[in-house]
């Protein structure tokens, strides 16, 4: 779907007509105020997802300013398509106001360092990859700060077409940003950048935490469910799964599964279910095709170990439940 078009008091005026029209078309349920003084079609704003709104606010924002604003952290995290959970409500941006300026409404100020490098995506300006990632894990819970670093360490073994970034994580503008995507842009961090981004934080409580965090990731982690599974694991004192253990299947493929516990012979995997939903996930097959073929890909590794199970995030979020799914897995603790 093409991003839906915005219009402004002004472009009514330049078509000759009075600017109240949009007050009511907004009234009479034909038009909606996606920000104050910005419009947009009801019919194309239904059809967006969250994300995409939150997207079009960004860009909203952006044509009612003097000059183009630099957007961090979560905001930029999400065009870095870096594992955040859930939406942020406010559009994070930087200020070089010493005060920090001022927060209000949906805006939420950050004093701009000298150090934060600055790039450009299609039509926006962001914080850098390695910015944005030290910024978030030094303030979100470890298990979301995990998820975070995880993807900024992240290769796509498979990237989508239309990456608004370079190789080079330098972001170009041949697409347009995409703001619901869950695959991460850009050339993947590297573990010692990040130790040396965190060692260079002017706290030591923040340089603490950001180490513990940069030591804990992995770029082989696949989704943020994965990250926190293996965050709960070893919080519930569980053995350390390899990550994306290989398997080869009759047909000579390889298969990747999530968690394998070497000893035990056992794997594990964190099941999303949205992966089943995606148009996009297994070259566009039917769900129904889809689901049987994640069935021979089970069974064949079935027969290649002596155990598999799986777990979703309703499990991921009953920490009891997850230790009893894990011990009844024959998992051992350490």
């Amino acid at each position: 779907m093409d991003t839906p078009r915005l219009i402004l008091p002004s472009d009514v005026e330049l078509a000759g007509q009075d600017s109240r029209l949009l007050v009511r078309l907004c009234n009479n349920g034909r038009y909606v105020r996606v920000r104050r003084s910005v419009y947009t079609e009801a019919a194309q704003w239904q059809e967006l997802d969250e994300a995409s709104r939150y997207g079009l606010r960004a860009t909203a924002f952006q044509l009612t300013t003097k000059r183009p604003p630099i957007f961090s952290h979560t905001t930029a995290a999400l065009l870095w398509g870096l594992w955040v959970l859930g939406l942020p409500e406010n559009l994070h941006i930087l200020t070089d106001e010493s005060n920090g300026g001022r927060s209000r409404g949906d805006i939420t100020r950050h004093l701009r360092r000298q150090d934060d490098v600055v790039v450009r995506c299609g039509p926006f300006l962001l914080t850098d990859k390695l910015t944005t990632t030290i910024e978030l894990i030094t303030r979100l819970k470890f298990e979301q700060a995990v998820a975070v670093c995880d993807s900024s360490m992240h290769l796509v073994r498979y990237p989508k077409p239309g990456n608004v970034f370079t190789s080079l994580a330098v972001p170009t503008s041949d697409h347009a940003p995409q703001w619901n995507t869950d695959t991460p842009q850009g050339q993947p961090l590297l573990k010692s950048n990040l130790l040396n981004a965190a060692e260079s934080l002017p706290s030591r409580s923040a340089r603490n935490r950001a180490v513990a965090v940069v030591e804990f990731a992995s770029g082989l982690s696949g989704s943020a469910g994965e990250s926190i599974s293996r965050v709960r694991m070893s919080q519930l004192g569980f053995v350390a799964p390899t990550l994306q253990h290989g398997f080869v299947l009759r047909d000579g493929r390889n298969a990747f599964v999530d968690f394998w516990f070497e000893k035990q012979r056992k794997v594990g995997e964190f099941d999303g279910r949205k992966k089943y939903l995606r148009k996009d996930w297994a070259g566009g097959k039917s769900l129904e095709d889809r689901i049987i073929d994640e069935k021979n890909r089970e069974d064949q590794i079935r027969a290649q170990c002596a155990g598999f199970f799986r777990w979703i995030w309703a499990d991921l979020m009953d920490l009891n439940g997850f230790e009893r799914l894990l011990r009844q897995a024959g998992i051992p603790k350490r």
